[in-house]
């Protein structure tokens, strides 16, 4: 990529984040822009990790971080109330450059408000539209001016609506390289079982208890097995002691923060909900199986829009390349302890199915390769984007 093109005095940089997540890309990404554009000034939304690359945040990033269409809705007025703030941020303080990272309702509704400002508006992480309403995806070109995508498949899709991007690839490469560690075709006669519920008080309350009945309904026919639930964050670990607490005789090692993937290295298998998570362990090369329960209703209108085969994104950048999936799939109903055992019991043998999903993981990591790591690409994507100083200094 071709050196950016940035104003000479220091930017400033209109930014949000409305989860966890978000505010990891986030705090990458302003690291490495600081690298570039050491005084550039951060305004806007996220968390610790951005907070501590210098934001001062107007609204607790808390605020934005609601998941399902009908846990939204009571969030509605306030969500309305901040997008009022940050649009009149926007015409008060002239940022030279608006960046949002995910949480897509948000952003688009942001962008639309700020339009008239001519401020270049650079969106990170590419909204799923490639799987449900695709209808949308020739109208994001109009708000945004370019788009920053983690998937390998998701640039061609967006420049066949005309809209600019740049595959700046996935943050899970860099941070898991350091732990990633071949996997035995034979696994320990002591297998361990890694669980990742979720993040989300929602999530953990639909995946958490039927993920540790399962596990203790394993035990029973493999005594030896023991399991590492990772998790995100200490207030997770909190709710799932709430909803389903365990004791020291289910050997159940409880592991948050950055410090999970190292436990989840050595994981013989994985119970997983759907989400960026799953792509941790395929980059690890930890088989699994991949799960997924949500509000009844959400469930109902979602099997009606969503297009694409599978719910896992290893799956995805799989079968968009033209190679087999790998990672079994159950959803909604058909996640019972039972079921979820059944199709559990081979990955932690030397079977045949956990043979065919080493092999398949083996080809992932190539796919997702970048020659810089994605923050670095991120950062000089943005920075290209900058408007151009009316009063260059000489």
């Amino acid at each position: 990529m071709a050196a950016p093109t940035i104003t000479p005095t220091a930017p400033t940089i209109l930014i949000l984040a409305g989860e966890p997540s978000g505010d990891r890309l986030g705090g990458a990404l302003m690291a490495a822009i600081r690298a570039q554009q050491p005084q550039t000034r951060f305004i806007g939304v996220g968390g610790d990790s951005m907070t501590a690359q210098g934001l001062a945040p107007v609204f607790p990033m808390s605020d934005l971080s609601v998941m399902g269409l009908f846990e939204v809705i009571p969030a509605i007025p306030r969500a309305l109330r901040h997008l009022k703030t940050l649009a009149q941020l926007a015409q008060t303080a002239k940022p030279d450059l608006i960046i949002t990272i995910d949480s897509q309702d948000f952003a688009i509704r942001l962008a639309t408000r700020t339009h008239h400002l001519g401020i270049p508006h650079v969106h990170y992480v590419a909204p799923k539209v490639w799987a449900w309403r695709q209808g949308r995806a020739a109208k994001l070109g109009q708000a945004y001016s370019h788009l920053l995508t983690i998937l390998p498949f998701e640039k061609a899709f967006f420049q066949k609506f005309g809209l600019k991007s740049t595959y700046v690839g996935h943050p899970a490469v860099t941070t898991l390289a350091p732990h990633i560690q071949p996997q035995p075709q034979i696994p320990s006669p002591a297998p361990v079982l890694a669980l990742l519920p979720g993040s989300r008080s929602g999530e953990l309350k639909r995946h958490w208890p039927i993920f540790l009945q399962t596990y203790r309904q394993l035990r029973q026919t493999a005594p030896g097995l023991t399991a590492v639930l990772a998790l995100p964050s200490e207030k997770a670990l909190n709710t799932c002691r709430t909803l389903a607490d365990w004791t020291d005789a289910d050997a159940i090692t409880p592991v948050y923060g950055e410090a999970r993937f190292t436990h989840l290295a050595t994981a013989t298998a994985a119970l997983t909900k759907s989400g960026t998570n799953n792509l941790e362990l395929a980059l690890l090369g930890i088989p699994a199986l991949v799960t997924y329960r949500m509000n009844a209703l959400t469930f109902q209108i979602a099997k009606r829009l969503v297009k694409v085969p599978f719910i896992s994104l290893p799956n995805l950048i799989l079968h968009y390349a033209g190679r087999p999936v790998v990672y079994p799939e159950l959803i909604q109903h058909a996640v019972t302890p039972s079921a979820l055992q059944q199709a559990l019991t081979p990955l932690l043998t030397a079977s045949p199915a956990r043979s065919a999903q080493l092999k398949a993981l083996s080809s992932l990591g190539s796919l997702m390769h970048t020659p810089q790591p994605p923050a670095t690409l991120a950062a000089q994507a943005a920075l290209a984007c900058l408007k151009p100083n009316p009063n260059p200094k000489p």
